[in-house]
């Protein structure tokens, strides 16, 4: 996966899994590795579409810049799982 993902989605997976949860760190870590089982792709698929929704569009339901990114980036992990 890590040629599919570039350094700013690299770096964007990190922040979502960055909360203290070790499973996410490490869920993070595989992510970038290319390492995903379909069930993580999923969870990790999950996050982002969670943010997506929390942080990523506006008030008139369309994607900001953030949400553009987070888009994106649900793409290339689907892409590969």
């Amino acid at each position: 996966m890590n040629d599919i993902l570039n350094p700013c989605q690299q770096n964007l997976i990190i922040s979502l899994c960055n909360d203290g949860d070790v499973p996410l760190q490490l869920l993070a870590e595989k992510a970038i590795l290319g390492k995903l089982t379909s069930n993580e792709a999923e969870v990790l698929c999950s996050l982002i579409s969670n943010e997506f929704m929390l942080n990523g569009i506006t008030e008139s339901f369309e994607p900001n810049d953030y949400g553009k990114e987070l888009e994106e980036l649900l793409d290339a992990v689907n892409q590969n799982s």
